[in-house]
């Protein structure tokens, strides 16, 4: 086989292999690693612990870099923990790096696996059991990435005479801005970071690169990264746009200060562990990735509070609060544009409840933020049908879970139009006999804070039966003083109206808090089934 194809087979099937065993991690993960980011982040400290712990496991820095933009969106996250995710997956995406290196090289795995490929291909046909299928793919995707490690290093050992990269030396300036910048256009080219990092190990081991030319490499792999992230977040909302814009400066600060570190690496290294230079040159080269990025952390983190202030300045949030949390970026992972309809949708409930509230006490003179309110629901509806899974599995908790937000949202409509009628909420402020299920109405609706308490709910619930229950004989007095002409037609109008109004406010805000409270408990993992 031709020794281009050979290497650019590598290449595909590297890619391939690591697409495939992240999506296989994640099914296994599925649920629990968002959870895990969710709880486990308190500080911008353990946010990088946990981003480096997340992004090892599921081998991709992309999908904890997208949760953490889905727990800043959704509010779940201060900006400053989220950024220490960001910083920890940076850390964690080293780990390909030194699979590669000890165990594409030093094990030489590739020829054990073809027989390993087949049992991954047995697993994979387990459809009925997501964990078993998982794993299946998974171990194909760790398979075939050291076949294209295989594939790979055939390819560039046939050049290692044929490609002369001296005058690319890393003596002068020059030459290492150059393979810096090689090492950003290939991992633009791959949108890969890891297989630009597996290409300059691959390439190093062929003696197709020397140590320090494979280094410049992998300083531009980190760097390109950062500018799909950059580009994916145009036109996104504010926390994505933050979270984007963060990554990309963090990574060239690295990069930068790696670059001129490089040559004082390589002299320490070369004095006080000569040995390695000529035995293990991809160790080194993968050492060197790790030290950069973790002392990058090192030297940011007590800084977080101020490099998270310098980027809400430079990019202010000019999104409305209401529909902050549904930014159309975060439809990508099922999990996390749930989670943040979750959150969206309680700040949407609490605007309502605080709305009603007034509404009872005076008069709706400006309904503008009513329109806005009613704007933000449709926003929320919107996002809620795009997030939907599909027909999938009975039981999905993504479509349970948006299942009771669609409830939640649907009330939440209801209600708001009902609050626009000023004539019926008037009717129940100037009543004295409706004046007592007002002030309880009143009560209940002020208990309605966010987290909601079960007490809240029960006491709202119990207001909407009684109420409904009332209905009957409520209509027969009033009915009755009619008949005995103690009030007017106009009277009576406002009476039934003013007290039907009332009934479908409490109800419709019970709804809300009933749906809301199913919406926003831990969801539990789909039933497998036998």
């Amino acid at each position: 086989m031709h020794p281009i194809l050979e290497t650019l087979g590598g290449i595909g099937l590297f890619l391939y292999g690591m697409a495939a065993m992240t999506s296989g991690l994640q099914k296994l993960a599925g649920e629990r690693l968002r959870l895990y980011l969710a709880r486990s982040t308190r500080t911008p400290l353990t946010g990088v612990v946990t981003g480096a712990a997340a992004t090892a496991v599921v081998q991709s820095s992309s999908a904890t870099t997208v949760a953490a933009v889905g727990f800043a969106g959704a509010g779940l996250l201060p900006f400053e923990q989220a950024l220490g995710i960001i910083f920890g997956a940076n850390i964690g995406t080293t780990i390909t790096g030194w699979m590669v290196a000890l165990i594409g090289f030093k094990l030489q795995l590739s020829a054990i696996a073809l027989p390993l490929l087949f049992v991954a291909a047995l697993l994979y046909l387990f459809k009925r059991y997501r964990a078993i299928r998982g794993s299946g793919k998974a171990l194909a995707g760790f398979c075939l990435i050291f076949i294209g490690i295989g594939y790979l290093q055939q390819g560039l050992a046939d050049y290692q005479d044929a490609i002369d990269l001296s005058r690319w030396g890393t003596e002068s300036f020059g030459g290492r801005l150059l393979l810096v910048l090689a090492g950003v256009i290939l991992t633009l080219i791959t949108q890969s970071s890891s297989a630009t990092v597996a290409t300059a190990l691959t390439a190093l081991n062929a003696s197709v690169l020397t140590l320090p030319q494979a280094a410049a490499v992998i300083i531009g792999a980190d760097i390109g990264t950062t500018v799909t992230a950059g580009l994916a977040t145009i036109g996104g909302s504010t926390a994505s746009r933050r979270t984007g814009f963060a990554h990309v400066i963090y990574n060239v600060i690295t990069g930068v200060a790696a670059f001129l570190a490089l040559p004082f690496y390589l002299w320490a290294v070369e004095k006080w562990h000569p040995t390695s230079i000529t035995d293990s040159q991809e160790v080194v080269a993968v050492t060197f990735h790790t030290v950069f990025n973790g002392l990058g952390v090192l030297l940011v983190l007590p800084f977080t509070k101020q490099f998270a202030h310098l980027i809400t300045r430079l990019i202010p949030d000019r999104t409305p609060a209401m529909v902050a949390a549904f930014d159309r970026r975060l439809l990508v992972e099922p999990g996390n544009a749930i989670e943040a309809l979750s959150q969206g949708t309680a700040r949407l409930a609490n605007t309502a409840y605080e709305e009603a509230r007034n509404i009872l006490a005076a008069s709706n003179e400006n309904s503008k933020r009513l329109d806005a309110l009613l704007a933000a629901i449709a926003e929320a509806r919107a996002f809620a049908l795009a997030a939907g899974t599909g027909p999938g599995a009975v039981g999905d908790p993504t479509n349970a879970r948006l299942f009771n937000a669609l409830h939640a949202i649907d009330h939440l409509e209801r209600l708001c139009e009902r609050l626009l009628d000023e004539r019926r909420a008037q009717a129940v402020r100037t009543r004295p006999d409706l004046t007592p299920l007002r002030e309880k109405a009143q009560t209940c609706l002020a208990q309605m804070t966010d987290p909601l308490e079960p007490d809240a709910i029960d006491a709202i619930g119990n207001l909407a039966q009684a109420l409904e229950e009332d209905r009957p004989h409520y209509r027969v007095e009033v009915m009755k003083r009619a008949a005995a002409r103690q009030v007017d037609a106009s009277d009576l109008d406002a009476a039934l109206d003013g007290h039907r109004w009332l009934r479908r406010i409490v109800y419709h805000a019970w709804r809300i808090a009933h749906y809301q409270r199913d919406l926003n408990l831990p969801p539990l993992p789909a039933p497998e089934t036998p």
